[in-house]
């Protein structure tokens, strides 16, 4: 009797502890949607895929410059190919002249007759979100801008973009379209493709252009004295592990953001779209908190966890001294969950069970595939923990024997 109250008041603790933490969860959540003003956001697991928190995330808007992180994945993909590289300098001709882009868009200064390198425009689309830098590099890459939106149309397809659609290699234009689920899937892809490009582009704080080398002695330029160019991504240096990805701005879409912060070990990747407000500074420095405020409920509200491996039952290992082993399971990986989360984790196991002695110890024999909500997580490796050394004369024949019965048996 007395066991029977025990067990009843451990039950009533364990389940007002678990409701107080779904409601604290909830809350936090509801706290976010209310401080949000964005039309819509997205915060994923770039690990992953898993999406954390999501408001309207299917609703199409316009990019704007959030589009040359397409851009520059195709740049990426060309350098990777070998059919350009980092170091070759490109003449400026006039579709990648500042002087033929829209008056007031984002510029990083070129003029007909400059050399660049390929590094460089890079950096000027990324940074300074030079409206010309992208159609220089879509003249080369394309070649041409409606050969290269055809390409940038192909990837988004690859990548299984549902949502998404550009017309300009720049983001320019209103009718280019994308929901902040498909971009954070672009984000990730990108990043998960090319990690480089968060240290040698969406880190650096600032560019100097154009510079004496760019300067051929022959041209009269226009341009001629070297302008710092801050980036656009005001969070640089102010967000702890802050390290990219790309601002957009257009009338048509409002303020948007992709940031993306690499903390203890876990990556995450928030967008925010359509952000409307009263003064163009007024909107870079919104966007700019909404984003923080998206990171800071992932951080503080996820945590890196271990899924529990499951046990495996023992193995027959034929022809070996041993018979039967005792598959090992590494450690699964590290998932950003809530703390009630872990006992929703479920795990798939897929396992070689035709084992035939003799076994190097590490040898991989399968994986467990885990998974939460219907998000794949990740994946450990089942390994063979010691060496399984042949067994005796007789029990390799015996085995043999009974593989013949049952492969005739079946």
């Amino acid at each position: 009797m007395i066991f029977k109250k025990i067990s009843i008041y451990l039950f009533i603790i364990g389940f007002s502890f678990m409701t107080s933490m779904l409601f604290a969860d909830s809350k936090a959540q509801e706290d976010l949607e209310q401080e949000l003003t964005a039309q819509a956001a997205v915060l994923m697991d770039f690990n992953t895929g898993r999406i954390l928190f999501e408001k309207n995330g299917n609703q199409v808007i316009p990019p704007a410059s959030m589009t040359k992180v397409m851009t520059l994945f195709l740049t990426y993909e060309a350098l990777e190919e070998g059919r350009i590289h980092k170091e070759d300098l490109i003449t400026i001709d006039e579709a990648g002249s500042s002087f033929s882009r829209p008056p007031f868009s984002s510029l990083m200064l070129l003029e007909e007759g400059q050399q660049v390198t390929v590094l460089d425009l890079m950096k000027g689309l990324a940074v300074a979100s030079g409206n010309d830098a992208a159609y220089a590099l879509a003249h080369i890459l394309g070649p041409g801008k409606e050969a290269f939106v055809d390409k940038m149309n192909a990837k988004a397809r690859e990548l299984g973009l549902k949502n998404t659609r550009f017309v300009d290699p720049d983001g320019w234009s209103e009718f280019d379209a994308v929901s902040p689920l498909d971009f954070a899937s672009l984000g990730r892809a990108y990043i998960q493709e090319y990690p480089e490009a968060l240290v040698e582009l969406h880190s650096l704080q600032f560019i100097v252009y154009p510079l004496p080398e760019n300067l051929p002695d022959n041209v009269d330029f226009r341009i001629q004295v070297p302008r710092k160019k801050l980036n656009t991504n005001i969070l640089l240096g102010k967000y702890e592990g802050l390290d990219g990805l790309k601002t957009g701005y257009i009338d048509e879409s409002g303020f948007n953001f992709t940031g993306t912060a690499f903390r203890g070990g876990q990556r995450l990747i928030a967008v925010i779209m359509g952000i409307h407000s009263e003064s163009y500074y007024q909107g870079i420095r919104r966007r700019a908190d909404e984003t923080e405020l998206l990171l800071d409920y992932g951080f503080n509200e996820f945590y890196p966890q271990f899924p529990k491996a499951p046990e495996l039952q023992n193995l027959r290992v034929w022809f070996s001294r041993d018979e039967y082993i005792q598959p090992q399971v590494s450690e699964g990986p590290a998932v950003m969950m809530r703390k009630d989360e872990m006992n929703s984790v479920y795990s798939q196991i897929h396992i070689n069970d035709d084992l035939k002695a003799p076994i190097s110890a590490g040898t991989g024999i399968g994986r467990v595939d885990y998974y939460l909500e219907g998000t794949f997580l990740g994946s450990s490796d089942v390994q063979i923990s010691h060496d399984v050394e042949e067994g005796s004369i007789y029990q390799r024949v015996r085995d043999s024997l009974i593989r013949w019965w049952e492969k005739r048996s079946s």
